[in-house]
């Protein structure tokens, strides 16, 4: 931790009351390990993986997307105007006479386009929701939020960083993902 670190952190610190103070001192001293996995489930830690070496790298520093993925992401960004089922996507980009099957021929199959979807999420590219039983894309995962808010019956006001766990179970996009979404709907 460099000096500018240690100084916004006690910045921070001082702002605890006594009582919340004491209670993340407990929290450090007895159960770093429990803290570790709240700031998890928040999404405030990125999730860190060890690699065949035994030295272990963050989700950032691991993710990069393909060529075709940037492509898709590209592509999707004038395409995902409302949200969008796999099948609608499939149709809009895998079929015969769509720009983006003429460079990848894989578009058209189901399931890889699924996996790069799957990868637009992760990396935050794109949102998903869950409706019933359907997988829904959005342009972003802001926009994915917002349904997730309108199928549960919540305001954007309403939905708060406490709901960050909820939200990635139900949508499948990652705790960090959700967090980022939800304060950027808060501040709308």
């Amino acid at each position: 931790m460099n000096r500018t670190d240690e100084n916004t952190l006690q910045d921070v610190i001082e702002q605890l009351d006594e009582e919340e103070a004491s209670a993340l001192r407990s929290l450090i001293d007895e159960s770093p390990e429990l803290l570790r996995q709240i700031l998890d489930e928040y999404g405030y830690l990125e999730e860190v993986r060890a690699t065949d070496d035994g030295r272990f790298i963050s989700n950032a520093e691991s993710v990069t997307l393909t060529e075709a993925q940037t492509e898709l992401s590209h592509h999707l960004d004038s395409v995902l105007k409302e949200s969008m089922t796999l099948s609608e996507i499939l149709d809009e980009v895998g079929s015969e006479s769509a720009e983006f099957r003429e460079q990848y021929s894989s578009a058209q199959y189901r399931s890889w386009l699924g996996d790069q979807l799957a990868a637009l999420v992760s990396t935050g590219h794109i949102g998903r929701f869950k409706k019933g039983r359907t997988v829904h894309y959005t342009s972003t995962p802001e926009e994915a939020v917002r349904h997730w808010g309108r199928l549960n019956e919540r305001f954007p006001e309403d939905i708060s960083i406490a709901d960050v766990r909820t939200i990635s179970s139900d949508t499948g996009m990652p705790n960090n993902v959700v967090r980022d979404a939800i304060r950027q709907v808060s501040n709308e």
